[in-house]
This record gives C-alpha cells, structure tokens and sequence, in this order.
C-alpha cells in the first residue's frame, strides 16, 4: 500500500476484551501491522500508568492520547514523555464542585471512591486498579442523584463538556482528542487514518478518522447516540478482541483493493 496508514484505538472494550482486559488475537495482528509500516495509536481514557504496560506487552512504541485528550505521550527511546494538552485534574476537581453547585446534581469521582467500589464499577483489580486511580488530567465520574442535561450545561458554562464511556461520565476539554489526533496524525504523516471507538467519549477522534469503526459491547444493543455522532462509522460483527482485528483487516482490505483498482462494476 502507497498511503501510510494509522490505526487510531479506544483500548477499554475496543482493543481488549470487555472483562478479562486480554488482547486475543489483536496482539498478533498489532505485530503484523508493525512489520507493514501501520502505526496502533491509542486514544484512550486510561492514565499513563495505566496503558504503558499495556502497550509495552503489545509492541507499541509510536505514540498514544491518554486521558480522554488530557495529554499525549510520546516513546521516547527508553520511557514515555508526556505533553499536556488539558486542565490537570486538580483543576477539573474544582469544576466539577462548580459544576454541581450549578446543576444541583451530586457528582462521585472515581478517584475518590471506596477500593471496591471504584473496582466493581471499573472491573479493574490489582495494580490496574491502582495506576486507573492517579488521574493526572481527567477525572471520570458517576453522577449519584440529579439530572445529566443540567450537568452538562452547567459544564458547558465553564467551557468544558461532559462524555460518556463505557463505564464512566469524562469531563473534558472541549475537542481535547480530536485536536491530539489531528497532531499525531501530522506527526505521523498519515494519508489516511482508521479510527476505532466504541462509546460517545470516543466521538471526537471518530468523526475525524477517513475510516471509523464503532465496536460493539458484548450482550448490549448499539450506543444510538454514537451511531447518530459518526453516521458515517463501520459497526464490527463482534465485540473485543476478535471484532477489532476482523473489522481494521477488513477496512485495510478494502483500501487495498481500491488502491489496486480491483474492484467489482456494478
């Protein structure tokens, strides 16, 4: 293939299985994409404490938005160098105190949560659960009593937004993701781009991407907000970790296809 391609990925539920956090078959397919030139890029709502050893175990060396767009952590030879892009999360804790004088509502952040309750929602244990737990730039929470929509005004009054994932509501910096990709993306001199999400805090990069792929939960019907957010978005036939690999070979497939101009006439 002439075009370089990256392949930008949500990792929770997306890259790795829902519940055993495994990568399956996708770590396979990661290295194969290495030896062919094609960059895994993460964008990802872990901390970097979280995801490096993730990535160390599947070969990714590139470079990787962590936080919900709060920074952008380049491999720099020997460890990672971080590059804010985002309010550190002392800052979203005092808005979200703000936010909720505002809206009324009664917002729990996951950092502050009880061990086992911030486990059994996060499905994280061990030293996972520990490294998801030191937010440097974003801070998921649940909302225990009050109304999302007045949350979210009250959030966008101070020029932030509120996102859902897959387990948890993100306060972010309006566009934080969207902008690293198009960084990254020049960064790495892609011609073309596959974007790979699945839930509304992965919109932002999604809607960029020339090939977005939405990944479905395990036993749950598809997120119509996401589906009405990236209209233009490819759905995988099966959840994480086989529904990854099969859905980018297949987009790579087409691309070539294309490329070679092998392609069928209706």
């Amino acid at each position: 293939m002439r075009n370089r391609v990256a392949v930008f990925t949500s990792i929770d539920a997306t890259l790795l299985d829902a519940k055993t956090f495994e990568p399956g078959i996708n770590k396979k397919t990661i290295a194969q994409f290495e030896s062919e030139g094609i960059a895994v890029v993460p964008v990802t709502l872990m901390t970097l404490d979280e995801i490096a050893p993730i990535a160390s175990a599947l070969g990714l060396r590139h470079a990787m938005v962590t936080e919900a767009g709060g920074a952008i952590a380049r491999w720099a030879g020997d460890g990672w160098e971080i590059e804010a892009c985002g309010a550190p999360a002392e800052a979203l804790l005092d808005a979200i105190r703000h936010i909720e004088e505002r809206s009324g509502a009664n917002l729990l952040v996951y950092s502050a949560l009880p061990h086992d309750q911030a486990s059994r929602l996060s499905g994280r244990r061990g030293e996972m659960l520990e490294a998801s737990r030191h937010r440097r730039f974003s801070e998921p929470f649940i909302i225990e009593s009050g109304d999302l929509e007045a949350v979210r005004r009250a959030a966008e009054e101070i020029g932030l937004s509120v996102r859902r994932g897959r387990r948890f509501f993100h306060l972010c910096r309006t566009g934080n993701d969207g902008g690293a990709f198009e960084r990254l993306r020049k960064e790495l001199r892609c011609d073309i781009t596959i974007g790979v999400g699945g839930s509304m805090v992965d919109a932002e990069f999604l809607r960029r991407a020339d090939v977005p792929i939405i990944v479905p939960m395990p036993d749950e019907p598809l997120d119509p907000e996401l589906i009405a957010a990236v209209p233009a978005a490819r759905i995988a036939t099966e959840p994480a970790p086989n529904g990854w690999s099969v859905a980018v070979l297949e987009a790579l497939t087409k691309m070539r296809t294309v490329a070679t101009g092998n392609v069928s006439r209706q």
